[in-house]
């Protein structure tokens, strides 16, 4: 009979929980063909290199059965905390999952980090042994290929690329996302340093390549705006998508199809762009956004879970 062992993830393990991740990977592909083929052991590689991380390996005969991988770090917003990444963790069977974690999180809660998130593949049998680790559904990140279809604007509404006077009221736009989520059942109140957002907004990039800034205004108002621009890889996420980020409509102005609008225009400049998909991402208890974005054609392909110790 095969004795399972559970120790510390070291170099050693890598090529072994790459194996692991590419059969994650493909049953991830089965279940959502919009998720690209990837590098599993370049993924994980590249989670290893940008930070202090620390796991736990299930072997069996020597060979990875199961593993998980955090980065460890003292986050501006949320403290100190262990981040596993897309690529970060996988399993033959789950209860080997959660016997890995187990052994994890008594180390990463020694080093102060009591809470944990992780991204895992949006289907129910990848989900399955986190949400019986206690965590709770977060964040969702969604793909769509660039098959566009027009919707155009309210009447007097004017689409157009954003310009430099436009980023001096950027952050106040931004500001309806973080208002909305702050609101029931999101309950988000995190702390915002608004004049550190609005000089990132003042300070962005207008030419940088693949970056296109799209607003919506009335009678020279600004009413909206969205953005997309190339993303950091993601496993899973084709390397020609764009990353839509920041959609938001003056809370006075929703109702009227603008928000439909601005995304329907700024696909067709990711077309024109060269881009191949679209990627985003929404909080799913801001129950306008995770009524939105599947509604604009997003396929969930990730969950962001959460688990906070000691909070039952």
């Amino acid at each position: 009979m095969t004795r399972t062992r559970i120790e510390p993830f070291s170099e050693e393990h890598l090529p072994g929980a790459a194996q692991a991740l590419a059969a994650r990977h493909e049953r991830h592909r089965a279940r959502l063909p919009l998720v690209s083929p990837d590098d599993a052991l370049a993924g994980l590689r590249a989670f290893r290199a940008d930070g202090e991380t620390s796991g736990a390996v299930a072997l069996a005969d020597g060979r990875v059965t199961a593993f998980i991988l955090a980065r460890l770090m003292t986050h501006a917003l949320f403290g100190r905390c262990a981040w596993v990444a897309h690529p970060g963790h996988a399993a033959e069977e789950s209860e080997l999952l959660r016997d890995v974690y187990a052994a994890a999180a008594d180390g990463w809660a020694r080093e102060g980090a009591e809470i944990h998130y992780v991204y895992v593949p949006a289907h129910s049998e990848a989900l399955s042994p986190w949400y019986r680790l206690g965590f709770g559904h977060m964040h969702v990140e969604g793909l769509r290929p660039l098959a566009t279809a027009p919707h155009p604007a309210p009447l007097g509404v004017r689409l157009r690329l954003g310009t430099r006077a436009d980023l001096e009221v950027a952050e106040e736009i931004d500001l309806e996302i973080y208002m909305l989520q702050a609101r029931s059942p999101s309950f988000s109140r995190l702390p915002l340093d608004r004049e550190a957002r609005r000089q990132e907004w003042f300070e962005m990039n207008l030419k940088e390549d693949g970056l296109r800034y799209l607003v919506a205004e009335e009678k020279g108002e600004l009413l909206g705006h969205t953005i997309i621009f190339r993303p950091e890889p993601v496993l899973g996420v084709p390397s020609g998508a764009a990353y839509l980020a920041s959609t938001a409509v003056r809370e006075g102005e929703r109702g009227r199809g603008i928000g439909a609008a601005l995304v329907a225009e700024v696909l067709r400049l990711a077309v024109e762009a060269g881009y191949t998909s679209v990627f985003t991402n929404w909080r799913m208890t801001n129950l306008s956004a995770s009524r939105f974005w599947p509604a604009q054609g997003f396929q969930p392909i990730y969950h962001r879970l959460h688990r906070a110790l000691g909070s039952g």
